[in-house]
């Protein structure tokens, strides 16, 4: 078996020697850790690189961590061990306890019920990593006389599950996104990226050639990362914030696909941090002949100011790539991985701040009392609520029962797992399919769109539920027409717009408190929303007689409608952020044992990084004054400038043959 043969080939058209060898007479240098000092040697085939790299290599020991993070040190031995098979001194002893270390740590991944079965190794964020330790590890000693005999049959089955993984990738991402949010897209990506790279150098097969997914890698940054450089808060994204992963996946762009704009982007230096999460890659992958591409200097033509994210079902629609554009977002498509949330038809709105968002934050640890009853469910989302007294959700395998957010279901166990293979979700796809979104229609002045989010919800309760929006692009105006239609006139209908601080509210009396942090307006008009520098009006024109409660504010920024035991609209109650610092498990008994159903054994909670995100505390809600089962919701946003004057005049018309 020749090596060099992991990422880089004596003639390989993307990493070859010969261009690395170039790089190198150029003065461009790898990074000093282990991987770095093996490909220093192969490039230089200075003695010291090679001798330094072999220490630590000897030196090396597992650390004892847990989890699926170990693949960092599988890939840094196997690069390693790869690098220097050739070098004189990496002696027979030391070369056979390497490759048996591999091995063994293959072996522990591949036994793992996510990826026993390698037909239903999932496109997750644990299993990808998993499974990147494994093909790491056993490319690395493929031929190797001490462990060949045990590795062969591993590595097929190590191939098996990277292809269905493969496969489900057409499913969830045909045009990039990703189904866990943009957090855990760079945490898979990365490695995903990788495995396909080695795929490729060791077995001459491509998959980026052949699944569109990874071509689309560097055009998902391009939409999803926001005027500000922040990311999109898809689902569970408890870093919303360019890390040094996506420093890799970007320069996976450039390197494979020449992408400019992801050129472009790892230019932004204010947004990305100067390091790379595999440093070793910024040296084979970077590729200075790529010229970047600022986004801002182009043609609707070249780059079109919209895109649908097939599968996962976003759609983007953004004026451009300025900081002061206008980024509007909405999510419709199926329930994929755990990490989703029961958002169908969710809108979010940025300009020039954070305008109509996801509210609440991510977990401390997962089944968290405000991550179960609040932030992943459709309550702290932009799309609509009908209350059915009695409903039920419930989490994991029916450990505990949920509130009554008067939401979309939540009505299998299976909803806590990922999407498994493709024969697995055609067999369960009831379960699924919960909101489809039409075919966009862009013009130069609008663009417009479709979602059907009926089956979103429990059959009991919503008969149908769509929504239709126009973006208006010179005005700067986003049109949402809603229909609803419940099973029940008596079920309450709340649509929903989340926002940072308290909003001002035009109306033509006063507001009275409605409980729970509530301030009811009836038929108010304008609900105004303010963030940094931008602004928001929310015109409400239908249902022309309507209640429109604000809520939020200290004890109430997280409020669901419902109880968890049948109680009617007002039984809830506000289910607060954790500290970000961590701290001690909270002394109310409810929540105690909450916590200790979900963690046996936990004594506190631990930090997370919600510090970076803007969880907001204030939302607005229409309801029809008079119950019907059906009623249509027409708002105008209207999106600018804080100091934007005068506000534009907005009114409804009726008239015969309008629709």
């Amino acid at each position: 078996m020749s090596h060099p043969r992991l990422l880089t080939a004596e003639r390989d058209p993307f990493s070859g020697l010969p261009a690395l060898r170039a790089r190198w007479a150029a003065g461009e240098r790898p990074p000093t850790d282990l991987p770095g000092l093996a490909l220093s040697y192969l490039l230089s085939g200075d003695e010291s690189f090679a001798r330094r790299a072999l220490e630590e290599l000897r030196a090396d020991k597992p650390t004892g961590s847990r989890g699926s993070n170990r693949y960092v040190r599988y890939l840094n031995r196997s690069l390693a061990f790869d690098w220097l098979y050739g070098h004189p001194g990496f002696d027979a002893a030391l070369k056979d306890a390497v490759a048996a270390d591999l091995v063994a740590g293959a072996e522990q991944m591949l036994a793992l019920p996510s990826l026993k079965d390698p037909a239903q190794a999932s496109y997750h964020n644990h299993t990808v990593r998993e499974l990147a330790l494994a093909v790491f590890s056993l490319a690395a000693v493929e031929g190797h006389p001490s462990v060949e005999a045990r590795a062969a049959p591993l590595r097929a089955q190590a191939w098996r599950a990277f292809d269905n993984l493969l496969e489900q990738t057409e499913l969830v991402n045909p045009d990039g996104a990703y189904h866990e949010s943009t957090d855990y897209m760079r945490i898979t990506w990365a490695p995903l990226a990788m495995m396909a790279e080695v795929r490729r150098t060791t077995t001459g097969e491509d998959p980026a050639a052949r699944w569109s997914a990874f071509r689309n890698m560097g055009t998902t940054y391009l939409y999803k990362v926001l005027p500000d450089g922040s990311e999109a808060r898809d689902d569970d994204n408890e870093y919303p914030h360019l890390d040094a992963r996506d420093n890799v996946v970007l320069g996976y762009a450039v390197h494979r696909f020449k992408d400019p704009y992801a050129a472009w982007l790892l230019q932004q230096r204010a947004w990305l941090p100067a390091e790379w999460a595999n440093p070793v890659l910024q040296f084979l992958w970077n590729d200075s002949a790529v010229v970047p591409r600022d986004p801002a200097t182009t043609t609707e033509t070249e780059l079109p100011r919209h895109r649908h994210f097939r599968g996962v079902g976003h759609l983007v629609l953004r004026d451009g790539w300025g900081r002061d554009s206008t980024w509007i977002q909405l999510a419709c498509g199926p329930y994929l991985a755990k990490h989703d949330h029961l958002d169908a038809a969710h809108l979010v709105v940025y300009h020039k701040g954070y305008l109509a968002i996801d509210a609440g934050a991510d977990y401390t640890d997962t089944e968290s009392p405000h991550y179960l009853n609040h932030y992943r469910r459709t309550v702290a989302h932009n799309t609509v609520l009908v209350y059915q007294p009695g409903e039920t959700f419930f989490w994991g395998e029916n450990l505990w029962p949920a509130a009554n957010d008067g939401g979309q279901r939540m009505d299998s166990s299976r909803f806590w797992n990922s999407v498994r293979s493709l024969e697995d979700f055609r067999r369960t796809r009831d379960l699924w399919d919960r909101c489809r979104l039409s075919p966009v229609a862009a013009e130069a002045a609008y663009r417009y769109a479709k979602a059907d989010a009926t089956r979103a919800y429990q059959p009991s309760k919503m008969k149908r539920f769509t929504r239709e929006i126009v973006h208006l692009r010179e005005p700067n105006l986003l049109v949402v027409l809603d229909r609803v239609r419940a099973a029940d006139p008596s079920y309450r209908k709340a649509w929903l717009l989340h926002g940072v601080s308290e909003p001002g509210v035009t109306a033509t009396a006063r507001g009275a408190s409605v409980g729970n942090g509530g301030t009811g307006y009836r038929d108010a008009s304008i609900v105004t929303f303010e963030d940094r520098g931008g602004r928001l009006r929310v015109h409400s024109l239908l249902p022309p007689e309507r209640e429109v409660i604000v809520r939020g504010g200290p004890g109430f920024e997280f409020w669901t409608p419902g109880d968890e035991r049948g109680g009617a609209w007002g039984s809830g109650r506000n289910w607060p952020l954790d500290p970000p610092e961590g701290g001690p498990l909270p002394e109310d008994p409810y929540l105690l044992k909450m916590w200790k159903t979900f963690w046996d054994g936990i004594e506190r909670l631990s930090p997370s990084n919600r510090r970076a995100v803007v969880p907001g505390g204030w939302r607005m809600e229409t309801s029809p004054a008079t119950p019907s089962k059906e009623d249509v919701f027409l708002h105008v946003l209207e999106i600018g400038d804080r100091d934007a004057r005068p506000r534009r005049r907005i009114a409804a018309m009726e008239g015969a043959a309008l629709d």
